[in-house]
């Protein structure tokens, strides 16, 4: 049986009806975490990365300067996935070493004291879409642990057409692993 979440951690997830939606929504969740000087990781599809980047500086972030400073990781969610997956499952150890190892890099990055790496990534929304819901609510519970062992904050982002009805099981098991859950 698994824990419980810890509500003391922060674990969100987005359900998302179009691609301005997840952008605007990572877009608002990076730019929380940059305005108190705190490092990302974004894990995303190549336009969602591009269109991240192009929204933070149309609100005004110097986003060259973070990329250049190392506060700013963006990397490919798809290729982030084929590293961790091992029979059609994520390996919790090959997901504990890569992230944290690039936690580690934005921390060093960072230039606060005390900073709190925010991730945000799409890698369970692809899982998904490949029809994997059990390696997709695996990845949260990982994601979990990872959130209890790190000063992290993380968002999660599925595509809501993917769910015919907002009550079925996994939908409930998905909602259940995060401590927010957002739909639009």
């Amino acid at each position: 049986m698994r824990k419980p979440v810890d509500f003391h951690s922060n674990h969100e997830v987005q359900f998302y009806s179009s691609d301005s939606v997840l952008v605007e929504s990572f877009a608002r969740f990076i730019a929380s975490a940059l305005k108190c000087h705190n490092p990302i990781i974004v894990l995303a599809t190549q336009s969602h990365r591009e269109g991240l980047v192009q929204k933070l500086v149309e609100d005004g972030f110097d986003m060259d300067d973070a990329i250049k400073q190392g506060i700013y990781i963006s990397l490919d969610a798809a290729e982030t996935l084929s590293t961790i997956m091992v029979n059609g499952e994520p390996d919790r150890l090959r997901f504990f070493e890569g992230l944290c190892g690039l936690i580690e890099t934005a921390v060093k990055a960072a230039k606060t004291e005390h900073p709190r790496v925010a991730i945000c990534g799409e890698c369970v929304g692809l899982l998904c879409a490949e029809g994997n819901m059990n390696a997709a609510i695996r990845l949260e519970e990982v994601g979990n642990d990872l959130a209890q062992s790190n000063d992290v904050k993380i968002m999660c982002a599925y595509p809501l057409n993917r769910f015919r009805e907002q009550e079925s099981n996994t939908y409930q098991h998905i909602c259940a692993e995060h401590t927010a859950v957002y739909s639009r």
